[in-house]
This record gives C-alpha cells, structure tokens and sequence, in this order.
C-alpha cells in the first residue's frame, strides 16, 4: 500500500511538472528514452537512454535466446538419458524429473505422502535415469534455463525503469533553472531484484 501511494505521487508530479509544448518531450521519453532529451537539444543525455534502452534490449533477446536454448537442451538430454517423453509436457513434470531417478520412484513417493491425485498413470510420462549423474545434468540445464528467463524479465523491468528515469530527467531538464537539483540511482534489494531512489534536493 506504502508503494502504491509513492508511485501515485511519482506520477502526478510527473504529469503536472511539464506543461504546454514540454508534455510532447515527457511523451516522447515515454516511448523512447532519450527522445524527449533529443527535443530539447540535450544530445549527450539523449545518447546516454538512447545507447542504454538499446542495451537493455540487447539483453532481453540475448535471455531469451539462451533461454530457448537450455529448454531444447534439457528436454533433448532427457529423451537421450531417460527415454522421456518431453512433448507436451508441464514444468511441474520437469521438476519432478528433476528430482526424482525414475517414476516408479516419484509415484512412491507419492503415495507414501497420500497425494493420490499427483501419481503418474500414464505410461507417456515415464521416464528413468541411466545414473544421478544424468539426472544432476538435466537439473543444471534446468536450472540455467531459468537464469536465463530472470536475465530477460530483468531486461523487461530495465526497459521501464530507463522510460521512467528519463521522463524525470526531461522534467529536471524543464526545471533545473527553478533552484532544484536531481539524482537517480538503483539499490539491490533482499529479495533478488532493485529499487529506484530518486532525490530532489534545492541548490539554496
């Protein structure tokens, strides 16, 4: 709730700091960092969005390529090593194989804990190691791939982030002439992603 109300008045200061011409440069930065910048003839800062927005989208599609990657690389691995059927198949069943050597074994296990529902019926989801050392392989694989999948969803949230630090640094831009300065900067937080802080403080 804390955060909401932040963002809410992020926001209206956003829109009610830039009027008149200066909402096109403001909606510019939002499509493109940088471009709002470029309108007012800041080329050096507009550069600096433009060459980072790029970046971030380099490292988007670089994820996701490693991604898809290490996908068809577990999956093959495990048809080679298991004689698994991948096709078609959930997450929840590659965590499982993942986790167990063969089937019979995971099915066992199952049933020991009473969860009925979860054993595997159909002969289309067998699967069995030849040894650990091919399931701990496939897991490595596993693993990477979601690596991977965080580096692209984090390329996502830099690509927003750099829209939302360019749109402040267009209103400081208008404003800088008004007695206030501006500082922008990412803080890693405890649970594996980043916070923005942002600073206004007056030059008096």
């Amino acid at each position: 709730m804390f955060k909401d109300k932040i963002i809410l008045v992020v926001l209206f200061f956003l829109f009610s700091s830039i009027k008149g011409a200066n909402q096109g440069a403001l909606l510019k930065s939002m499509i493109l960092p940088g471009w709002g910048e470029k309108t007012m003839r800041e080329d050096s800062r507009a550069k600096l969005f433009m060459y980072t927005d790029i970046a971030i989208v380099f490292t988007h599609i670089l994820g996701k390529s490693f991604e898809r990657w290490y996908v068809d690389e577990y999956s093959g691995y495990a048809e080679l090593y298991a004689n698994a059927d991948m096709q078609g198949k959930d997450y929840s069943f590659i965590l499982n194989m993942s986790t167990y050597n063969t089937m019979s074994d995971y099915n066992q296990d199952m049933s020991n804990q009473r969860n009925f529902d979860d054993i595997y019926n159909n002969q289309d989801y067998n699967w069995e190691w030849k040894n650990k050392q091919s399931r701990y392989r496939f897991n490595e694989l596993r693993e990477s791939s979601i690596i991977a999948s965080k580096f692209a969803e984090f390329a996502i949230a830099g690509l927003i982030i750099n829209r939302f630090i360019s749109c402040v640094d267009v209103i400081y831009l208008k404003n800088k002439d008004i007695g206030f300065e501006m500082d922008a900067y990412l803080v890693p937080d405890r649970n594996d992603g980043v916070s923005l802080n942002l600073s206004f403080l007056s030059k008096k």
